[in-house]
């Protein structure tokens, strides 16, 4: 009886499970909350309900044929060849069918990129792993990441339970505000590998293409918040780019707008902070912004994502970090895009003073501030070429001067590829150890790097003449290399004056 009795609340307790898991989840398309959403499902059940008609005569007469027809009632196979009042309807029908289902269709295709009359445009950029917005005709403009409370619980080994946060891994810092019953032009991009921008209940999702534009656009018919996700595989963080849409009326949009003009204006405070400060609010801007490339106690990945512990860019001049993290390289975004100089002066100190380095220096807001354009929280155009600077090619350095200049120039400028210790990444970059190129004949090399091959840039109108230099000089001299040769800046100097310009 005891077991009877257990048996039945389990099956009770497992009903209910079902019929409140049921309640979550639907069989059909979500109307959504805009016109072109709901045109989107009425196509939808337009041409389903023609392909359940279609499906039910066909099947309807199939088995009618094969029940009446049998060979226990007497019937015989009808011996024909060719019927051409059959063809002809089987013919017909069909096309009209198509033609049916393709007006509506074509109707609702055409609406759905029909851009012009917009009332107002908002840029979208893909990021690994965030997304950029830029109201066009507002000069707004910030980075949208995975919530703090989500970002936490998602981490290896947190011990939280997810369902403790609500809409985990569907919110975001910063969601993008729009008005209600606006025309709203939206223009997508990426600035890295291909994204795809999707909130369902807009009735449509557009690829975000490096080097490409897409237009969509919407009308948010009622106020409310509306989320979505990167619906492209763009990485190894492609889980955690939520979307997150709120809709306001006119009134409360203009509000927003006002405040975030008001917060821009104002910008970030950049006084004096005390390096215990900046270190522990560098913190969480690490995990939220690098954690989840060189992991969250910054040992990195070997042969993808280098190590933050022991870095010798992390422990070596503070000035080559800030301009290699305000300014990117390879696969690492530009963050003085991204973030202010406040954030960056926090990240920057902590990452030497924390994760295994105790450096013990620190970089102050007003310092990144100085390397920012006047005005903005933001670099202005982190994938334009840094041009050398003018130095004095006449200046004589021994060997030993060369190689240790050389080291932070490619630390900065190919270790990112190469990776720090010259070993390359096997089928991608050729290491530069043991390499025929490093350890050849220079003149050879230097035209390499002059010009460039391949993936690899040329380095002619990006390095002065004493950078370029001690470069391929700490290039032949280290890194396992021991060619025992060097050039001059003057002689870089004469080659780089003969180089063709672009």
């Amino acid at each position: 009886m005891k077991k009877t009795k257990r048996l039945f609340a389990c099956l009770t307790l497992m009903a209910f499970s079902l019929s409140t898991a049921h309640a979550d989840y639907t069989l059909n398309l979500m109307k959504g909350s805009t016109k072109i959403s709901n045109d989107v499902y009425d196509l939808h059940m337009l041409i389903l309900w023609i392909c359940v008609f279609i499906g039910a005569a066909v099947f309807g007469v199939m088995f009618y044929s094969m029940y009446h027809h049998r060979k226990s009632r007497g019937h015989k196979a009808e011996q024909f060849h060719e019927n051409t009042t059959v063809e002809i309807i089987w013919t017909v029908i069909p096309t009209l069918i198509l033609i049916a289902m393709a007006i509506p269709a074509t109707k609702t295709m055409l609406e759905l990129d029909d851009v012009k009359d917009a009332q107002m445009s908002i840029k979208v950029t893909g990021w690994q792993w965030k997304w950029e917005y830029d109201y066009l005709d507002k000069g707004i403009h910030f980075f949208s990441s995975l919530d703090d409370a989500s970002n936490q619980v998602r981490q290896v080994g947190s011990g939280i339970d997810p369902r403790s946060v609500p809409n985990y891994l569907l919110n975001v810092d910063k969601p993008l505000v729009v008005p209600v019953k606006t025309k709203i032009r939206f223009l997508f991009t990426a600035a890295d590998v291909i994204h795809s921008w999707w909130v369902p209940e807009l009735g449509w999702k557009k690829d975000a293409i490096p080097g490409f534009i897409n237009e969509a656009w919407t009308s948010v018919d009622k106020p409310g918040t509306y989320r979505g996700q990167c619906t492209e595989l763009c990485g190894k963080d492609h889980a955690f780019m939520p979307i997150v849409v709120v809709a306001k009326e006119q009134a409360d949009y203009d509000a927003w707008v006002q405040k975030t003009k008001d917060e821009m204006a104002q910008g970030s405070d950049l006084s004096d902070q005390k390096q215990d400060d900046l270190v522990a609010k560098g913190a969480a801007i690490y995990v939220k912004n690098c954690a989840s490339c060189h992991l969250p106690g910054g040992e990195g990945v070997p042969g993808a994502f280098p190590a933050i512990t022991k870095s010798s860019v992390v422990t070596g001049d503070i000035n080559v970090q800030a301009n290699l993290i305000l300014n990117g390289k390879g696969m690492m975004p530009a963050f003085g895009k991204m973030l202010n100089a406040v954030e960056l002066a926090q990240v920057i100190t902590y990452t030497r003073n924390a994760l295994g380095n105790a450096v013990g220096d620190e970089i102050q807001p007003k310092a990144i501030k100085v390397l920012l354009p006047e005005g903005s929280g933001t670099i202005a155009s982190a994938k334009e070429p840094v041009k050398a600077e003018t130095v004095d090619a006449s200046v004589k350095l021994s060997l030993d001067e060369l190689v240790a200049k050389g080291e932070a120039v490619y630390t900065t400028n190919c270790a990112g590829c190469h990776q720090e210790d010259g070993a390359g990444l096997a089928g991608t970059f050729p290491a530069i150890t043991a390499s025929a190129v490093a350890k050849g004949d220079m003149t050879k090399q230097i035209d390499l790097v002059m010009k460039g091959k391949g993936m690899m840039p040329g380095f002619a109108t990006t390095l002065n003449a004493v950078d370029f230099a001690a470069v391929v000089t700490y290039t032949r001299n280290a890194l396992g290399n021991k060619v025992g040769d060097f050039i001059q800046p003057a002689e870089i100097q004469s080659l780089l004056a003969k180089a063709p310009k672009d």
